[in-house]
């Protein structure tokens, strides 16, 4: 019955409880009117604390509640106070208590004072306008539909909490945006992370004056988000953008998922049950704001029948509960003393959202020294507990420090988890592995969250500050560029690490890398294997150049090392057109094989390595250790056609390809007496816009050209001599070829 009382608890919309957007209910408005004050203090055991330090409360307490009501207020408030057990168990007529607001204390007005009783659950307070008879009026509802009144109170509990969230994370929006905008795209997400809640990483994208504004529109930004097993619920209409998953834990901000928009409607039912003719009753949701509770109302309050009376809640009554406190990261232990001085909490948003915690220190026990007390206070922005060092430090031997967090949450006090501080101790830094000269460079020493500044030293001595990062608990890991430092990458540099206050900062001079040498290598021997044709009797092409390189001929080269230079199993050989379109590399095993310290042989097959398009003067180089050698030509990639068959008239007997011709015998065969006729022939082929021209003399005279980029498959050419024509490619004009015809 209790939990499905919970779950049903969670029925108030989040865009009731929170300023934000339009629900999905259009009819439900925000929660955006301001109403009356309360100055609400809790009592117990001697120890007093406003409204806001107070997570819950306890059987015993002592509460005040006092209305805040301008002086010029002319309408009448009665304030009632009335303890909820059991939605099925009305609460007994004790359980009320009233004060006339108008009035003075003494005379029916003043502060309510109440004593938490024994079996209470909750504390609602009601303001309600004077009509004769209120107070029994307002008793009898309660008493009549406890678990409405129920209901209502525990949503108007947890709408509180998760207001109190929304609201730091506005306020810490607006302190950055108004202090330090350019930080703005870096802190949000932080402070999100340490609210739970859900922003839209659209608005760190735009530009920095307007990141803020975006952040804010609720229109734009998703908020309060549960811990990482909880679900999203989104927002329709007008905010489709908005996703909201809310956690509802009583008093933690964890636990089971509410489902606040879907019930959005819900709350406005159940305040709809508790009409009469004479009242109406409206939510109210409590801002806690040191002593003072600021109510905040979603619906206008009528004065006339049916009169508003507007109901908030105090904490639950219940146990204590601290939040579970635990670092974010526990492997890197902070520094006594460092620059970062923050212990990096998880799951804990309303450690940052509330006055609940208070008192917070932690305790160090240094061996062998007297204990040390730090105060601490929540920091969103940094997402932990920040540390308050004094001014000077206690001198202390090398070694971690041990201790724990602790302090009070409301009333109850509370230990935290235990905590190790790094000290500086032997303040040494050296390099960890050689210098690649990439930009980056690791050190290895001291520990790393200790460090407060990374500089290098320029020529003229001007420290300029570089980026960094703890890689480890004594490792950091160094990003620099020629830019940055002001300094000849070729040149020493000298770094300076500083630590906490009182440790003599350390210097790493950092020598570059040796300059690779440039590989030098001659080309001795160069191979071409052509692939087969498909049929045996097919027409072939023969290069009239051993410059050129058929694109789907295997074309092997040899390189030899020049003078003392070596070969060595991670060099590489880069493989590319003369205009850089199109490029490969080989390396031993894909193409290239040491077959001594000075010999290699690379092989490729250009058109798969470089593409169908490669084309014109090739060349190669030779690759070590990023430094590449000078180019060497290798030739001309030439692409050649496929031709399929040549037919010539019936009365020539000029041969045919090795695809068979059609019609009589007489026209597939090459006769030797002169051909009667110098009529044309056809030639088909794939590919022909790769040829340049065609002539039956070597002289190219009476040749004919192949119109530019011809997409065709056959084309009419010149009667072959001797069974063969001549042919230029698009790829080398200057290279006369020959194409040679199938003798029967």
């Amino acid at each position: 019955m209790t939990r499905k009382l919970l779950a049903h608890s969670a029925s108030l919309a989040l865009a009731m409880a929170l300023p934000l957007a339009v629900p999905a209910h259009a009819d439900t408005p925000a929660f955006d009117l301001a109403g009356p004050d309360l100055r609400v203090s809790i009592t117990r055991e001697g120890i007093t604390l406003p409204i806001g330090a107070v997570p819950q409360l306890a059987p015993g307490d002592k509460v005040k509640v006092e209305a805040l009501l301008p002086a010029d207020q002319t309408a009448h408030y009665l304030l009632v106070a009335a303890f909820l057990r059991d939605p099925t168990n009305p609460p007994p007529g004790k359980w009320f208590k009233t004060s006339q607001s108008w009035k003075k204390a003494g005379h029916g007005g003043g502060p309510i004072t109440l004593t938490v009783p024994a079996g209470a659950q909750h504390l609602a307070l009601f303001l309600a306008p004077e009509t004769g008879g209120d107070e029994k009026t307002l008793r009898d509802a309660v008493q009549a539909r406890p678990g409405a009144f129920v209901r209502a109170a525990q949503d108007l509990e947890q709408a509180s909490l998760d207001r109190s969230r929304y609201d730091a994370y506005l306020a810490a929006i607006r302190h950055i945006s108004a202090s330090a905008p350019d930080t703005l795209a870096h802190l949000a997400p932080a402070i999100a992370q340490s609210l739970h809640i859900k922003i839209n990483d659209a608005c760190l994208q735009r530009p920095a004056e307007v990141q803020a504004a975006c952040l804010m529109d609720a229109k734009q930004s998703a908020v309060l988000g549960g811990d990482d097993s909880s679900s999203t619920s989104s927002l329709s209409g007008a905010a489709t953008d908005l996703a909201l998953s809310v956690s509802a834990t009583p008093a933690a901000g964890l636990g089971y998922f509410s489902p606040y928009i879907s019930a959005v409607h819900e709350i406005i039912g159940i305040f709809g049950a508790m009409h009469t003719a004479r009242y109406q009753y409206i939510p109210a949701l409590g801002a806690p704001h040191g002593d003072r509770l600021a109510l905040a109302l979603n619906t206008p309050p009528s004065f006339a029948n049916p009169k508003s009376v507007l109901m908030a809640a105090l904490p639950p009554i219940r146990p204590g509960k601290p939040p579970d406190l635990h670092l974010a990261n526990a492997a890197v232990a902070p520094c006594f003393g460092g620059a970062s001085q923050v212990l990096p909490m998880a799951s804990a948003p309303l450690l940052y959202a509330t006055a609940y915690a208070r008192d917070l220190e932690i305790r160090l026990e240094p061996v062998g020294a007297p204990g040390i007390d730090l105060p601490l206070t929540p920091d969103a922005p940094r997402g932990g507990l920040a540390i308050a060092f004094p001014a000077t430090l206690p001198a202390l031997s090398a070694g971690p420090l041990h201790g724990k967090v602790q302090g009070h949450w409301g009333f109850d006090p509370f230990t935290g988890p235990d905590v190790t501080l790094d000290l500086p101790g032997r303040w040494q830094w050296q390099q960890s592995g050689p210098n690649k000269g990439d930009g980056t460079l690791s050190l290895t020493g001291a520990p790393a969250a200790c460090v407060a500044t990374v500089t290098a030293s320029t020529g003229d001595g001007t420290a300029v500050p570089l980026s960094w990062k703890a890689g480890g608990a004594d490792e950091l890991a160094i990003t620099f560029t020629a830019k940055e430092s002001g300094r000849d990458k070729t040149a020493p540099i000298t770094l300076t690490i500083t630590g906490p206050q009182g440790t003599a900062p350390a210097h790493v001079t950092i020598t570059p890398p040796p300059k690779t040498p440039q590989p030098a290598a001659d080309i001795i021997a160069r191979n071409i294997q052509r692939p087969h044709a498909d049929q045996p009797q097919a027409a072939t092409i023969s290069l009239g150049s051993p410059d050129e390189i058929p694109a789907d001929a295997r074309f092997s080269f040899t390189l030899k090392a020049r003078g003392n230079d070596r070969f060595g199993p991670r060099d590489s050989v880069e493989v590319a057109t003369a205009t850089g379109d199109a490029m490969t590399r080989l390396t031993p095993g894909n193409g290239l094989t040491l077959v001594d310290p000075s010999v290699v042989i690379a092989s490729l097959t250009p058109a798969q390595a470089l593409g169908a398009s490669a084309y014109g003067p090739l060349r190669a180089r030779v690759v070590r250790a990023g430094v590449a050698g000078d180019w060497l030509a290798l030739g001309t990639l030439v692409r050649l056609p496929r031709i399929t068959q040549m037919i010539c008239p019936a009365a020539s007997t000029a041969g045919v390809t090795g695809a068979a011709t059609k019609g009589p015998p007489a026209s597939a065969t090459t006769a030797s007496a002169t051909p009667p006729s110098n009529a044309p022939c056809t030639l088909s082929a794939e590919g022909l816009y790769l040829l340049a021209s065609l002539s039956a003399k070597k002289d190219f005279d009476g040749a004919i050209s192949v119109p530019e980029g011809y997409p065709g498959l056959s084309i009419i050419v010149p009667r072959p001599v001797d069974g063969s024509l001549y042919l230029r490619l698009h790829d080398a004009p200057e290279a006369v070829n020959t194409l040679t015809l199938p003798r029967p």
